[in-house]
Parts: C-alpha cells; sequence; structure tokens
C-alpha cells in the first residue's frame, strides 16, 4: 500500500475531491438564498423497490440504476460520472452510509459532506486499493496543503458491505467504520488550523463514483488515483445500500449571518423544513381508505345511483329483447306469405304448361 501522504502530496498539482466540488454562491463572498434545512434524522433505504424522492436529492450528473439491495452508481464510457447530492443542508449531524466502493484504477468513489463556503468532510475509495478508504477535510475550499488526510483498512470494501459513518459538531469530527471509530479531529487541532480550517458550516450530502485518471487530468491527481482508466475493464460500479442523515439542529432553513464563515453566524429559522413535510406525507390512499373516507351518507347514495342504474340496465336489456322478439314474429309472416305466393305461381306455372302439352297433341319424339 502506498503512503497516503506521498500521494497525497503529488494531489497537491490539481487536487483530489476539491477537484469534484463545487458551489453556486459562495456566502463568504456575496448574499446567498437560505439553505433548506432537513431539521430531523432518516433512514433511505435504495433498492429496486424504491423510487428516488426528487423533491429531497437530485442525480446532478450520470443516472443510477437499481438492483434488489442498493443503487448502482456505474461509469461504463469515457467522461461518465454520477452524483447524487442532497436538496437539504445539515448544521452537524451523523451520516451513515452502507457502501461497496468502485474497483478499478483510476476511479474514485466517495460519499461527502460540502458546504456552500466549501467546508468539506470526505471518504474516499480509490479503486486501485480494495483494502483500504480515505478520510479528509477541508475549511473554505483551502488546499494550500495535502497532509490533513488519513487511510483506513477495509477488508474486501468492494464486495462487502461496511458501514462508514460521519459524526460532526462544532467541537470534534470522527470517522468511523463499523461501529469503530479509526479518526478524530479536534476544533483546536493544528491541522485545523484552531479552528479556521474546521468544518463548521451546513452541508449537503453528495455520492458520486467518478474517473480521476483520465489523460486529461493533472499528473497529480492520476498518480492519486492510481493511473488512468482502463475503460475495457469496465463497467465500474460503486454501491450504496442505505444512508441514514440525523441534522442536529431542526429548523426550516439556514442562513449566513456575515461573511465570516463561523458556526456561531449561521442563523436557523424555525418551523418544518420542506424535506420534514414530505418525509411526513402520508402515502397515497388505496381504494378502500378513500371509500371509508366518504362517509355513510355518499355510500347510500353510491348505492343507490348502483341500483337504478342497473334497473336501466336490465330495462333496456329487455326492450332490446322484445323489440328482437318482434322482429322475429314479422320477418316469420313475411317468410310464410313470400313462401305461399311463390307456392301458387308455381302451381299456375304447372298447370298452364299441362294445358300447352294438352292442346298441341302431347309428347311428341324428337327425330334423329
Amino acid at each position: 500500500m502506498r503512503n497516503f501522504l506521498t500521494v497525497a502530496a503529488l494531489a497537491a498539482l490539481a487536487g483530489s475531491t476539491a477537484a469534484q466540488t463545487f458551489t453556486e454562491c459562495n456566502p463568504l463572498n456575496t448574499t446567498c438564498p437560505a439553505d433548506p434545512a432537513l431539521g430531523t434524522e432518516h433512514t433511505w433505504w435504495f433498492n429496486s423497490s424504491t423510487k428516488l424522492d426528487t423533491t429531497i436529492w437530485n442525480m446532478s450528473t450520470g443516472s443510477l440504476t437499481y438492483s434488489n439491495d442498493a443503487a448502482e452508481f456505474t461509469i461504463s464510457k469515457v467522461n461518465e460520472s454520477t452524483l447524487l447530492q442532497s436538496n437539504f443542508y445539515i448544521f452537524f449531524g451523523v451520516v451513515e452510509s452502507w457502501v461497496k466502493m468502485a474497483k478499478g484504477a483510476g476511479v474514485v468513489s466517495s460519499v461527502v459532506l460540502e458546504s456552500d463556503d466549501l467546508d468539506e468532510i470526505d471518504w474516499e475509495w480509490v479503486g486501485y486499493n480494495t483494502s483500504a478508504v480515505q478520510s479528509n477535510f477541508f475549511g473554505k475550499g483551502n488546499t494550500t496543503s495535502y497532509d490533513r488526510g488519513g487511510t483506513h483498512y477495509v477488508a474486501n470494501a468492494d464486495t462487502e458491505w461496511h458501514n462508514y459513518t460521519t459524526w460532526w459538531d462544532s467541537d470534534k469530527l470522527q470517522w468511523w467504520i463499523d461501529g469503530k471509530m479509526v479518526r478524530e479531529l479536534l476544533y483546536t487541532d493544528a491541522t485545523a488550523l484552531g479552528g479556521k480550517n474546521y468544518p463548521q458550516t451546513p452541508c449537503q450530502v453528495k455520492i458520486s463514483n467518478w474517473p480521476a485518471g483520465l489523460e486529461s487530468a493533472a499528473h497529480g491527481t492520476i498518480e492519486w488515483a492510481g493511473g488512468l482508466v482502463n475503460y475495457a475493464d469496465g463497467p465500474f460500479t460503486m454501491s450504496v445500500q442505505r444512508l441514514r442523515v440525523q441534522d442536529f439542529h431542526t429548523g426550516k432553513e439556514y442562513s449566513y449571518g456575515d461573511k465570516s464563515g463561523d458556526f456561531k453566524s449561521i442563523k436557523v429559522t424555525g418551523g418544518n423544513s420542506t424535506v420534514l413535510d414530505e418525509l411526513n406525507k402520508p402515502p397515497p390512499k388505496s381504494l378502500a381508505e378513500k371509500w371509508a373516507d366518504l362517509g355513510n351518507g355518499a355510500h347510500i347514495g353510491i348505492y343507490a345511483g348502483a341500483a337504478a342504474a342497473g334497473v336501466l340496465a336490465i330495462v333496456a336489456l329487455a326492450l332490446v329483447c322484445l323489440r328482437q322478439r318482434r322482429k322475429g314474429r314479422l320477418e316469420h309472416a313475411l317468410d310464410d306469405s313470400r313462401y305461399a305466393t311463390e307456392r301458387t305461381e308455381m302451381q299456375n306455372f304447372q298447370n298452364d304448361w299441362k294445358q300447352s302439352e294438352w292442346k298441341h297433341g302431347g309428347y311428341s319424339k324428337v327425330s334423329n
């Protein structure tokens, strides 16, 4: 296993996760819209029987496929990538993800927390090494050094489910694997620059499988990713079974009170978030439930209407039968009359013929 710090130093030439992260509006530079809060705790299961709620999640690039037990983030062609991001933010909290990494040199699987001012907390799986996961963090997009990462052993990370948990509050940040803490960062640690480089603003959840080993990428990025992607070895699939997210604050939205990026400046607006309302929305009612909601009066009216419709149908059927019967009698009478007429005409014809034969001497043999 290569030393992560050496690889990270090479990655400094271009950046690793930082190359995949972005912000649409940086509140350190301008006034930005408030961030919709999660404001609760919820577990999402990803499988073929579930459907992605676009009110809560946004598939920014690529598309998901589903197996019986997971959502699949797949790369199968050049420059293809997948990115699923939440439409909600958490202001400190817990994120648990059950993941199988994508195997393949140059391919990177990731579960990231990122804020509008580019605070960032990472889990990253580099595809050439299926026995490890990398942890990292950034504050305010600061990439002046790449000595903040860690590498942690995980057995068969590409074929076995493992629980990767981020536990985050204003004092400390912890990374856990399968219920065991593997790393802790304190707000006051030197690598956090006494809090200045400590992630502390509301973050979105981002899940991605992306090709870092591209010919167009910087040399450091290619080295960090384990080389160029060989698409002939693909497809490369990252699988996510479920995701539990807990927001340590409750409220409707989060906004920046100033341009400091300090957690103390974040304002929490009270009320239910749109995500919480969506999660609490009752499922569509069944026909039986809709029927029960109508009440006895409506039931009686429907029964009466159905009975009346039944009577009308019976009357209509009887009228049709009566008409058909009358029509049949008329046709039968016409047939009898026609038969009698034709019989009389035939008898008259025969009588005329006989009279004609006798009048001319009867039958005469034709001479040869």
